[in-house]
């Protein structure tokens, strides 16, 4: 038996002890869930009767394309000030050009991958700030902050 099989037998149990005039509490607690689900598959059930059940697609029902205008427009930029996905993002926001639809950086990555314009760095880069200042002693190192304040006195923090 599928998962979709077993999720519809489910919604057919939840609506037959419905039926059979069970409390939806009764049966959120047989079945170990929220009582919230089963008002809404009574709910289902009502409007669209025993069809409405049944595991629907999520799937979305159309995609998104990026404008060609708008593709044209950052694969310009990549291409003239070889900007990267966050900075065509930040001026196509800030400076609307007439007819380019704003998209994310995501998108203009996406847009970038395509395009073959995506160069990325073949190792990873350096990481700064990660040396730790552990010793095995508790004492055994000090640290002190010094800051320089408006009467030319260093303060010892």
């Amino acid at each position: 038996m599928t998962c979709v099989d077993r999720t519809l037998r489910r919604r057919r149990w939840i609506i037959r002890r419905k039926l059979e005039h069970w409390k939806s509490g009764e049966i959120a607690t047989a079945l170990r869930i929220d009582e919230r689900t089963v008002y809404r598959w009574w709910r289902v059930y009502r409007k669209e009767g025993w069809e409405g059940l049944r595991v629907k697609s999520r799937r979305p029902h159309h995609y998104y394309k990026t404008p060609q205008v708008t593709v044209n427009f950052i694969l310009e930029l990549r291409r003239s000030k070889h900007w990267g996905p966050n900075k065509i993002e930040g001026y196509a926001r800030n400076y609307k050009v007439q007819g380019i639809t704003p998209v994310s950086h995501r998108t203009i990555h996406g847009v970038l991958v395509e395009a073959g314009l995506n160069n990325p760095i073949p190792s990873p880069r350096r990481v700064w700030g990660k040396r730790r200042f552990e010793r095995e002693h508790s004492n055994s190192l000090w640290q002190a902050d010094f800051k320089l304040t408006s009467q030319d006195e260093w303060m010892v923090s």
